[in-house]
């Protein structure tokens, strides 16, 4: 089990997997063509992006190797880890020639591409990227998600086809599932980022990133109507955010705290 949950955590395939799923649910849900196109896309974007932050941050990290697991495995694996991110870049390329690059499409790829290279590349004015910056990371990221959501009904022209509630709910569900990452790192993350458990602390913190997900599922409830998903999901959300970070548990939690965006794309998907 573990040695599963280590290739698929830290080679970046399970929030992929989970982007893609919100991808191809609510594309699904709205009938949209091509999905398998767009589902490939959005799967190996997300994979090269989070890939190549995590590069970045072995490199600036090296001394600290040793006491991080996902480093460490990293770095015991760094050729398969340059292959897998070349792979996965070439052929978010190459899905781009099959892709209809309509105007609108072009600017949310190209938005979204600003906030991938701004959040994972060091910037020497700010050090650690663009993440360094007050409240910046947690907004980046779940800003990075609705974009790729998006993206297709762009390529399609039916941007209009989107009400008002899918990109504030993904949005409010994104950044509610990054909180109990950010509590993981709240003692070692820099004091200028102003993460939500830096600034109210971590216990509080577990009860505030359960409800924005609870008022996420709220609006898709709302949206869809009721599905069995539903208490499922809100069971999920409570293992990953109430259940206290404990270091040997570490990639299960991640696993979880993750699973309800996956969760949520299948919701669309069945609806």
């Amino acid at each position: 089990m573990r040695p599963t949950l280590s290739i698929l955590i830290y080679t970046n395939s399970w929030v992929a997997l989970c982007v893609t799923s919100l991808v191809y649910g609510i594309g699904s849900y709205f009938h949209l063509d091509h999905l398998e196109l767009f589902a490939l896309w959005s799967f190996t974007g997300t994979v090269s992006a989070y890939q190549l932050h995590r590069l970045f941050r072995l490199r600036q990290l090296h001394h600290t190797v040793r006491s991080n697991r996902r480093l460490l495995w990293m770095q015991n694996t760094y050729p398969f880890q340059i292959t897998w991110f070349v792979v996965n870049f070439l052929s978010c390329l190459a899905c781009l020639f099959y892709i209809p690059l309509t105007k609108e499409c072009l600017f949310l790829i190209g938005l979204n591409a600003v906030i991938v290279a701004l959040y994972a590349l060091p910037l020497p004015l700010i050090r650690n990227g663009i993440r360094n910056l007050p409240f910046a990371k947690n907004i980046l990221i779940s800003f990075s998600w609705v974009l790729i959501v998006l993206i297709p009904f762009a390529s399609l022209k039916r941007l209009d086809l989107i009400p008002q509630e899918v990109p504030l709910l993904l949005f409010i569900a994104v950044f509610a599932q990054i909180i109990p990452f950010d509590s993981r790192d709240a003692l070692h993350d820099p004091k200028s980022l102003f993460t939500v458990p830096q600034l109210i602390g971590i216990s509080l913190s577990k009860y505030i990133g359960f409800s924005l997900l609870f008022l996420a599922l709220l609006l898709q409830a709302h949206l869809l109507g009721f599905h069995w998903l539903l208490p499922f999901i809100l069971f999920c959300g409570g293992v990953g955010h109430l259940i206290s970070f404990k270091v040997g548990y570490q990639l299960r939690l991640e696993f979880m705290w993750e699973l309800p965006l996956g969760l949520m794309g299948l919701w669309f998907l069945m609806a």
